[in-house]
């Protein structure tokens, strides 16, 4: 579904405006695109949706970019890992070198059991040690409560509330970038090149064209790809450009029309149009034309039952091999 924002957000790449599409974390702790949200309009899905479908259809590329924690306290991204007592959870452990009588267990540092010149004795059982009588042991001590462990426990602290957490109590977010797959540069100069060949054609007709417009009715405003107007006559034209368009296009551009009692026409790029998407439109007396490689418009077109979006095996090799060169 090519609504008219998913269209605006793909020429900023095309245009270079933008890169790629880069994550960050929000005020509430959650992933958001801003450089999407921007363009896209209010009835659509939301950024991430509409960036993992066009990732789907091989239109836009996705590249894993990092794992990000947010503080469960504050919401706040970029937690920090560190180590903590496990009795306790203070973080002011050091890892010191300690001496362990092997007959009562005694644990402690080696200045302890010192008692003269190469002369040791256990400071719990008082006993005299021999140094084979001793274990020498790595140990995390807890300068907070003196607990010792062979070593210590991972955990998060925050850099903005400082609260410390388990690291599986800190919201995971896997972060994402999306940018242009080479299929997707040609697909989006076909649907601007079909947006563009059907303005044409009512221009010719004596109508003021609109692209990327609005239909304001009352106090809504419903995006459309193109909006034509003949002021002489009073006749209005809306008109919709989808790659194969389904019953859910075909929905939105009846409604958009019937809000401002306009005639609708809907361009297949593909020449193919579902076949639910075919019928109500022709309930709903809905034009059909299909785009051509020579940039003309027909009445031709062909029925699938499928609805699902795919690129070919060679396109998907194509961007395979793309991304491993780049």
């Amino acid at each position: 579904m090519a609504t008219p924002g998913v269209l605006r957000l793909l020429e900023t790449l095309a245009d270079g405006t933008v890169e790629e599409f880069s994550p960050v974390i929000n005020e509430e702790g959650e992933v958001s695109y801003p450089d999407v949200e921007q363009h896209l309009d209010a009835n659509d899905p939301d950024a991430y949706s509409v960036l993992e479908s066009l990732a789907r259809r091989d239109i836009l590329y996705r590249e894993f970019r990092e794992k990000a924690y947010v503080c469960p306290e504050c919401g706040r991204d970029g937690m920090r890992y560190t180590t903590v007592c496990a009795e306790c959870g203070s973080q002011n452990t050091i890892e010191q070198e300690l001496y362990k009588h092997v007959e009562c267990g005694c644990l402690a540092p080696e200045e302890q059991f010192r008692v003269g010149e190469g002369e040791y004795a256990c400071p719990d059982c008082q006993l005299a040690v021999r140094p084979e009588q001793m274990e020498v042991l790595q140990q995390h001590v807890c300068q907070t409560c003196g607990e010792s462990a062979a070593g210590s426990v991972g955990a998060l602290r925050c850099r903005e509330c400082l609260s410390v957490c388990e690291p599986h109590k800190a919201i995971e977010w896997v972060l994402y970038s999306y940018g242009f797959e080479q299929y997707g540069r040609q697909w989006l100069t076909t649907q601007l090149s079909a947006r563009q060949a059907l303005a044409e054609m009512l221009d010719e007709r004596g109508f003021t064209v609109e692209v990327d417009a609005y239909i304001r009715n009352d106090s809504t405003e419903t995006p459309v790809h193109l909006y034509g107007e003949d002021d002489l006559l009073g006749d209005r034209v809306i008109g919709a450009v989808h790659e194969r368009p389904e019953q859910e296009d075909v929905e939105r551009l009846h409604t958009a029309a019937a809000a401002v009692d306009a005639r609708s026409v809907l361009v297949s790029t593909s020449g193919t149009v579902t076949k639910q998407a075919e019928e109500l439109a022709q309930n709903h007396d809905i034009g059909l034309l299909s785009y051509q490689q020579d940039g003309s418009l027909e009445r031709e077109y062909t029925t699938a039952t499928r609805t699902e979006h795919s690129s070919s095996m060679l396109q998907r090799l194509t961007s395979s091999v793309r991304r491993q060169l780049n």
